[in-house]
């Protein structure tokens, strides 16, 4: 039996577990992380070595631990300076110093003595506590249940990119773990204009130089962080508790983020190789693909016609809750109650049961716009802190 057990070992996860570890309010041998990869942060360290991403969009201060400045400290340590780089505005760390920084936590909290590969498919209450059922079929019981699921597995495929792939194309989506650009592509389209897309698009259009093309239904937009910083404080987020209808806050969540957007200094490295000739940017949209077996003609709104042997999907993830098909019915057995768009409706401390918690994306009808971000499971695990 353990005390809590998180289900998801992403940033949201992992951040959880390091709070709950550093302070002390739970033993190692208490507390269970469940999730499908081997490794803490798999599907984050898989996103952002696909894309070379070399620097974090946040702060340094947003990151797993609990001390506002420990990543700032670690940079100082002998195990950290080697790493120590930050970007201006905001100070923003390093890739490599970000992940060696949660190599350091993990270590010092022991988390991978916690871990538990495997995938949850099941969730029941048994009077005082919680049943969780995997696919490989283990059962594991708990006082307490986190979940912590991201939105990694849930990449979105427009239905065009769906009927191409079926129809043979060769397409992929940059979030997807068992697809990948073929070692022998030589041509590339990338499909999206947000921060994602702007990192391969600088990736690829240095490895494969005129002959890469970006394709964004709009043009860059910049915005140094997905939404205004004062979601962090009550500055905006007084008016957002404010509204007891929740169709209301989900309106103020959708207009809050900023999709699709990157900052001017990704922007600035985009319009580099756009000027250069490396890139070729095009605002436009995709109708159809043909394909055959050596090259993909994307067929687009304006009447454009681009040829590549690749096209590579950079258009984010499903807006659905994740986690939703499993959790269908604990949700109708206990229930639990959901907003019109799908996601729980929790307590002020996050609670959806009793003894069943949520974080991420989940908790974002009750912690805001900045829920599944770094900065948001931070709010979230504090939340659930002060509250038991």
């Amino acid at each position: 039996m353990f005390d809590w057990l998180i289900i998801g070992g992403g940033i949201q996860g992992c951040t959880a577990a390091v709070y709950f570890l550093k302070q002390k309010k739970v033993s190692i041998d208490k507390l269970a992380i469940i999730d499908p990869n081997e490794k803490p942060l798999s599907m984050w360290l898989h996103c952002t070595s696909t894309i070379d991403m070399p620097y974090l969009r946040s702060p340094s201060i947003h990151h797993l631990a609990p001390a506002h400045f420990d990543l700032e400290k670690f940079a100082k340590t002998t195990k950290g300076k080697s790493y120590a780089s930050f970007y201006k505005p905001y100070d923003r760390p390093g890739l490599q110093l970000f992940n060696t920084h949660c190599e350091h936590l993990f270590k010092e909290t022991n988390l991978q003595n916690s871990w538990i590969q495997g995938r949850v498919f099941q969730l029941k209450k048994e009077r005082e506590y919680w049943k969780v059922f995997l696919k490989d079929g283990q059962q594991l019981e708990s006082n307490n249940v986190l979940l912590a699921i991201g939105l990694s597995e849930h990449p979105y495929w427009p239905d065009w990119a769906l009927t191409a792939k079926e129809n043979g194309a060769s397409i992929s989506h940059i979030f997807e773990c068992e697809q990948k650009v073929p070692d022998s592509t030589k041509s590339l389209t990338i499909i999206g204009g947000g921060i994602t897309a702007a990192h391969a698009a600088i990736k690829w259009s240095r490895l494969l130089p005129s002959r890469v093309t970006q394709i964004s239904r709009h043009s860059l937009r910049v915005h140094q962080f997905d939404s205004d910083p004062g979601w962090l404080g009550p500055k905006l987020m007084r008016n957002f508790h404010a509204a007891s209808s929740y169709e209301k806050r989900r309106e103020m969540i959708r207009l809050a983020r900023h999709r699709g957007s990157l900052p001017l200094d990704i922007k600035a490295k985009v319009s580099k190789q756009i000027k250069n000739g490396s890139l070729y940017f095009l605002q436009d949209e995709v109708s159809e693909v043909q394909s055959d077996s050596t090259r993909n003609e994307v067929k687009l709104q304006s009447g454009q016609k681009i040829s590549s042997d690749h096209i590579l999907l950079a258009t984010g993830f499903h807006q659905s809750p994740p986690g939703i098909e499993w959790l269908k019915p604990t949700i109708e057995e206990r229930h639990l109650q959901c907003a019109t768009c799908g996601y729980p409706i929790l307590s002020t401390s996050l609670q959806w049961d009793d003894g069943l918690y949520a974080i991420g994306a989940l908790s974002e009808l009750e912690i805001g716009p900045v829920a599944r971000n770094i900065s948001g499971a931070r709010r979230g695990i504090e939340r659930i802190l002060k509250s038991i």
